[in-house]
């Protein structure tokens, strides 16, 4: 077995195509998906305005810019495409309880709510569409990795990683098949706040508050009429 990990034991390394590297798996993962220095900060509740730390100056310039005005119009605008979907195998674990391994076929939507700008958008579909497919083919034929697990025993040996549970069950995944997340459980509502984050972290906040959105809602569903929705509130 090799050592144990941590949220600590992963960093982001600078690329051209923005990619960020898990140190410990040397797996380029996608601009902030995967495992990378920002894995505690991911994962926090969001109440209110839902502002990322150091990013405040940011959002008062964003604001300053273009103030929300009593006439301006609100749309909401929804995309859940096909091709927004991803098959992968998980277990969910807390404090005495395991599940067995099994999978979904998860699909994506995404809802962003906000003003109509000047070019007659609230935000291009076609933005919406390019990074959801990125983050569904990250996810796609994949073992989820709760990397911040309070319940499970999480190593690499270079090849493999290694889990081990509380009732003494060991698995073993190539890491190469294997996507590591920076939540605690594999639930669809952690996976929708994960997916939520990467999705403004790919826009970046400030963008998305120029354009005067004001909440970003992501659908997961596992089965049909089975689902978590996860509004984030970027602006009140």
């Amino acid at each position: 077995m090799g050592e144990e990990l941590s949220t600590d034991h992963v960093k982001a390394h600078g690329a051209a195509d923005g990619a960020a590297k898990c140190c410990y798996f040397d797996k380029d993962q996608p601009s902030n998906g995967g495992c990378f220095e920002s894995i505690n900060a991911q994962n926090k509740p969001h109440n209110g305005a839902a502002i990322a730390t150091g990013k405040q100056s940011a959002i008062t310039h964003a604001i300053a810019v273009s103030p929300l005005k009593s006439s301006t119009k609100v749309v909401k605008v929804h995309v859940s495409k096909d091709y927004m979907k991803f098959n992968a195998a998980h277990f969910i674990a807390y404090k005495g309880f395991r599940e067995k391994l099994h999978g979904h076929n998860y699909r994506l939507a995404v809802t962003i709510t906000g003003e109509v700008g000047s070019d007659g958008y609230v935000i291009d579909f076609g933005e919406i569409k390019r990074m959801s497919r990125v983050i569904c083919k990250d996810l796609n034929e994949s073992f989820l990795v709760p990397m911040k697990s309070d319940a499970l025993k999480i190593s690499c040996d270079g090849t493999n990683i290694h889990i081990a549970t509380e009732d003494m069950a060991t698995f073993s995944f190539p890491k190469t098949d294997c996507s590591l997340l920076p939540i605690v459980h594999t639930s669809a509502e952690e996976l929708a706040i994960h997916i939520s984050n990467r999705l403004v972290d790919a826009f970046t906040l400030d963008a998305l508050l120029r354009r005067g959105v004001q909440k970003l809602e992501v659908t997961l569903s596992e089965a049909d009429q089975q689902f978590a929705s996860y509004e984030r509130v970027l602006l009140v």
